[in-house]
């Protein structure tokens, strides 16, 4: 137990230990994007609040409510969460597990806690649990997780403290990723801290997701094969990656970025040893060689029609037009 086992979200930290050391509040929000450590700052928080002797530092770990906390067997700390395969939380359950049980006196702890999953809360949940949470007995807190403070009913939000999680910077998100992934080598360190931007649990997905994986394979493939498609070919192969990703246009215009990124700098140096796609270095190395025309000065083109495909995102041009242009002049620039 402790914050110090949470890398980043330091002022955070310190505003969560002061308000369950020095207790002013019953109800606490904690927002922020999936991924970004809203459940382990929660579960902390909790702690401390179920804790008999808790620091600035967090929980003391030692006593019989750290115990019974870490053992998942506390009985005064209720977590609030959909049944598996649902996707919401019905009012019956807020009835069942707050609303009728609220009152009822702390067994062991300071405190009893509530932790709710905010996301899944519909407007009936959410008027059952505001009966609660107006007037809640004083060791009685209610700490709730959510993506976005806006899904949440203002009369809720108006009787919270809310703490936002923010990204973390590029040391505590790479230190982050060192402590899941120990062996992790620099250059894979480097492509999953660049993607993450900043949220850790996006680190973990990107690693351990099989479609990022394709993706990736499926964007080096479209660039390394230009060589030996035809233009219309291309085109098409480009279509299949893009319009599949079209709510999320920004992975695999990244990842043609660093491919396109990676193959300038092998013109520059191919000894080059700071390259994104480690693991298909020799992939990369054989396409430079075999492609003596191409020069800095054609990839730094290729690269520019990527940035103008963003801008012009930006400005809701029609997707599948800029997307096409963009793939035509990567390949022009590339096969000339």
């Amino acid at each position: 137990m402790g914050f110090d086992r949470i890398i980043g979200q330091d002022n955070l930290k310190s505003r969560m230990a002061y308000e369950a050391c020095d207790k002013r509040g019953n109800t606490y929000i904690i927002s922020g994007p999936s991924g970004s450590g809203k459940t382990m700052l929660a579960n902390e928080m909790a702690a401390m609040f179920l804790c008999d002797d808790p620091t600035p530092e967090g929980a003391c770990g030692k006593c019989r409510c750290c115990i019974f906390t870490a053992n998942g067997t506390n009985p005064d700390y209720i977590k609030v969460e959909p049944e598996k395969n649902a996707s919401g939380i019905p009012v019956d359950t807020i009835r069942s597990a707050i609303v009728a049980d609220y009152e009822i006196a702390p067994q062991f702890s300071r405190n009893k806690v509530y932790q709710i999953n905010g996301n899944c809360l519909g407007v009936e949940a959410q008027n059952a649990l505001l009966k609660s949470i107006e007037e809640p007995p004083e060791n009685v807190i209610f700490i709730i997780e959510t993506v976005n403070t806006d899904t949440l009913l203002p009369t809720i939000v108006s009787r919270a403290a809310e703490y936002k999680t923010v990204p973390l910077d590029d040391e505590d998100i790479k230190k982050f990723i060192r402590s899941v992934y120990p062996d992790i080598d620099d250059n894979e360190l480097m492509l999953l801290a660049d993607f993450a931007d900043g949220i850790p649990g996006r680190a973990v997905k990107l690693r351990e997701d099989e479609d990022f994986t394709g993706l990736k394979e499926s964007v080096l493939e479209l660039v390394l094969g230009m060589r030996g498609r035809t233009l219309t070919d291309t085109i098409k192969a480009g279509d299949e990656i893009f319009l599949n990703y079209k709510n999320r246009y920004m992975e695999p215009t990244v990842l043609l970025l660093w491919v396109l990124s990676d193959i300038m700098r092998l013109v520059v140096d191919i000894d080059c040893d700071r390259i994104r796609f480690s693991t298909d270095r020799a992939r990369l190395e054989k396409y430079v060689a075999g492609n003596r025309s191409i020069t800095t000065q054609k990839t730094g083109r290729a690269i520019e029609a990527v940035y103008s495909f963003v801008r012009d995102m930006k400005v809701n041009v029609n997707y599948e037009a800029i997307e096409t242009a963009m793939i035509i002049k990567i390949y022009k620039e590339l096969n000339q």
